[in-house]
């Protein structure tokens, strides 16, 4: 009987900490992991300073636990949004930002590969927010960029 009380506590716990739950691949491995995300406005727990969504990625295959926090405006949206790639679209008012992840085995991380910002109010403006001088994580890591010099032609290549 207090195994079942216990059982059921672990549960309700579980339940509440993690309101949002994809089911995809998230690492390119063709294995469905689990992407478990609850989004907190400022006041709501005490370690964050703007609003955030929590997420944590279990990735079945390797076993491995990732946990990541992401900022957004208004009105989050966590999605997949293909093999190895994590979708956040919020939309404000009369503001939409896009941020998508996809997976990078040679960082082991996810990198933000697509950052924009479409004003409404202008029309359909659209904003690219990507970073030019590094890579961005998911998990705010950055990584330089090196570039090679190509002698006979004398132009720049993005080496990943």
């Amino acid at each position: 009987m207090m195994t079942k009380k216990i059982f059921a506590m672990l549960l309700l716990v579980y339940c509440y900490s993690y309101s949002q739950q994809i089911i995809a691949d998230f690492n390119n491995d063709k294995v469905k992991d689990t992407l478990n995300y609850k989004c907190f406005r400022i006041g709501e727990i005490k370690d964050i300073v703007e609003p955030t969504c929590k997420l944590t990625l279990e990735l079945r295959n390797l076993n491995k636990v990732y946990h990541f926090d992401l900022p957004y405006v208004y009105y989050p949206v966590i999605s997949n949004c293909g093999n190895g790639c994590i979708s956040l679209y919020d939309n404000a008012k009369d503001t939409e930002y896009t941020q998508e992840y996809n997976y990078s085995k040679k960082y082991d991380n996810w990198i933000l590969t697509i950052d924009e910002t479409r004003y409404n109010y202008e029309n359909g403006k659209v904003e690219n927010n990507l970073p030019r001088d590094y890579l961005l994580g998911i998990d705010g890591r950055k990584y330089t960029i090196v570039r090679e010099i190509q002698k006979r032609r004398g132009k720049g290549r993005l080496v990943k």
